[in-house]
């Protein structure tokens, strides 16, 4: 830094140098004065003078907002410099801030240098400008699998669902080793609008029970009194509602709580936010409760895929943490509605059959232990004085997928009172020609397909032809000409679909032969 009389002084320009080291990942190195961080009166990661005796030491400076300064430095697997920022830090997280190592927001400001992170921390992303990101312990999962939530979350990848894009990094503050982190998204404004390409300062982004994070709160509350009041088995009223909320990002947002069974949810960890152009929408975050997160009962960590989320989800009384009714009010309202109803029991269904299914969500799973294994010894050696074994917990989030289908549908049936459910087979001997998509979302691109699906639950299908191929007509199930039909299931069906070429095609290539 440089000084001169009368003169304002430069910013800051700091570099780590590290010796001795070798990361299968990136990895970060964090400078700052050791009295912002750790003075006893003015350090934000310590204890500090005056706080509770119990977890999570209520009272603790960590549990102060209080911003810092710090140098940010990001390194490749290699060792090469690759971004290096000025900015602010703050202890970050709920009760997971109280764990050893604790979460950090890094903030972009024009006071410590710039105003805006350019760099693509997250390579999944198509932008690369952030106003903040954090450095995430794993939450209530630390010292556990170390990677719920990130596992959980990014298993979401491409249903529509707002999420934190993650990277997971080594550390350093100071020069001293400092663990494993996830670099994750930021849940603000900024993360919204850059995903969705809006104006941030337009945003109202809310949480819990319409408390204000950013903008405003009055349409929101509009739409829970609309709800409260009236019956929306009414259609004119569902309409309404409709019109308001995007349906299929709620539906996805609760069949994914559900049925990973966060129980952290939903009068907790939750956020919703619009803008003047489009309709409400929910963010998933903090999942760190899924696939049997519940830390402090063997009987959940073993058994919580029994649990009967639903019905939790839709309860009217449930206490003040985790459900309280007002948490529950628009998924227990809506599902009064039959086109709702089916609507959400069909995602909640294809979801089972295509990206729940066991050996995928496993496969998900250890691959990212696998991306983070390298790590794990070290990071046990820094914050426990014993050893853990970090697939242990990994392995029971795998019993979880492993069993979870058999009671999710269940409670589909007893929440709803369902008669049965059926296993539904799709057929096309040419695949080629054309697919088909069922329901709303889920594409059929295999010769052979099979899934489970509900009785008094109408399917829905369409076969869409490829270019140069039209659709024939449906066999089985259904002997229809027409590309679009509904079908109810009341027993083990099959359905094929047939394609073949173009007539226009063929028209053109006999004329080109006579």
């Amino acid at each position: 830094k440089a000084f001169k009389d009368n003169y304002i002084s430069s910013f800051s320009h700091s570099r780590t140098y590290l010796f001795d080291i070798s990361h299968e990942m990136p990895f970060v190195a964090l400078v700052s004065d050791p009295y912002n961080l750790f003075d006893n009166d003015y350090g934000i990661y310590v204890f500090g003078d005056e706080y509770d005796s119990w977890y999570p030491y209520m009272g603790a400076n960590f549990w102060e907002d209080w911003e810092r300064p710090i140098h940010f430095s990001l390194y490749s697997n290699q060792g090469s410099l690759v971004a290096n920022y000025n900015a602010g830090v703050k202890i970050f997280g709920g009760w997971s801030r109280a764990q050893d190592q604790r979460s950090l927001s890094i903030f972009a400001r024009g006071g410590y240098g710039v105003s805006e992170f350019e760099y693509s921390f997250f390579p999944d992303l198509n932008y690369d400008t952030f106003q903040s990101f954090v450095l995430r312990n794993s939450g209530n999962d630390w010292m556990r699998s170390n990677l719920r939530d990130i596992a959980i979350t990014s298993l979401l990848e491409g249903t529509g669902i707002d999420y934190q894009s993650y990277t997971s990094v080594a550390s350093y503050i100071n020069g001293d080793y400092w663990g494993l982190y996830h670099m994750r998204e930021k849940t603000s404004e900024h993360m919204l609008a850059s995903k969705h390409n809006v104006d941030a300062d337009q945003i109202d982004l809310l949480e819990f029970n319409a408390q204000i994070i950013d903008g405003d709160n009055q349409e929101y509350l509009e739409l829970r009194d609309f709800v409260s009041q009236n019956d929306l088995s009414i259609q004119s009223n569902y309409e309404f509602v409709e019109n308001e909320i995007d349906i299929d990002n709620f539906i996805i947002y609760n069949v994914a709580q559900i049925y990973i069974d966060n129980r952290d949810w939903p009068g907790n960890n939750i956020k919703y936010w619009k803008h003047p152009e489009g309709k409400w929408r929910w963010v998933l975050y903090d999942t760190d409760f899924g696939f049997g997160g519940q830390w402090w009962s063997d009987w959940d960590v073993d058994y919580a895929y029994y649990y009967n989320t639903l019905e939790y989800a839709l309860d009217s009384n449930g206490p003040e943490w985790p459900n309280p009714p007002w948490s529950t009010l628009l998924l227990r309202r809506l599902t009064e509605n039959l086109e709702f109803r089916n609507k959400f029991v069909n995602r909640y269904a294809d979801e089972m059959n295509s990206r729940f299914l066991p050996d995928r969500v496993i496969d998900h799973f250890i691959s990212i232990y696998d991306s983070i294994s390298s790590e794990l010894d070290d990071h046990i050696d820094r914050w426990l004085s014993f050893g853990t074994d970090i697939y242990y917990y990994v392995d029971r989030m795998n019993n979880f997928a492993a069993n979870r289908q058999p009671q999710a549908k269940q409670h589909i049936l007893e929440e709803f009172s369902l008669p049965d459910y059926h296993e539904v087979t799709i057929e096309n001997e040419t695949p080629t020609y054309g697919y088909v998509r069922l329901n709303s979302n889920l594409l059929i691109q295999e010769d052979e397909w099979l899934g489970d699906y509900f009785e008094e639950v109408p399917i829905h299908l369409k076969a869409i032809a490829e270019s140069g191929y039209e659709f024939s007509h449906w066999s089985g199930e259904s002997d229809s000409t027409d590309s679009e039909i509904q079908l109810s299931i009341t027993e083990d069906s099959s359905i094929q679909a047939h394609f073949v070429p173009s007539t226009e095609l063929n028209i053109v290539i006999n004329e080109i032969n006579y």
